[in-house]
């Protein structure tokens, strides 16, 4: 096959100065896209940011409020340990509740 044995050598073309103009504005207009681009980018980093604070504070206030409720949920159970202690220790009370206040 004699093609493959045969180089080709390419020279560069000439460029005219209009053909460089037009690259250049095509450079530019490419450079704009990019800054547009990066400004959006930039714009979605902060949002996302500003979520993510929110975010973090809203599980923090549910973190603290779940808290709050567990100190309550001890507390009731305080409460109801200290009415069976009454309860055992003053039986006379269930009697007045069951036959009246004369039984008592």
């Amino acid at each position: 096959m004699s093609w493959q044995k045969e180089e080709e050598s390419f020279k560069p073309k000439e460029k005219k100065p209009a053909e460089i103009e037009i690259e250049k504005s095509k450079i530019d207009e490419i450079m704009d896209r990019l800054n547009l681009i990066t400004k959006q980018v930039n714009s979605i980093s902060e949002y996302l940011s500003n979520v993510s604070q929110k975010v973090s504070k809203a599980i923090d206030a549910s973190v603290a409020y779940q808290r709050d409720m567990d100190d309550l949920e001890r507390r009731i159970e305080l409460i109801k340990s200290k009415i069976d202690e009454l309860d055992q220790i003053v039986p006379e009370v269930k009697l007045g509740k069951k036959f009246g206040k004369k039984a008592a």
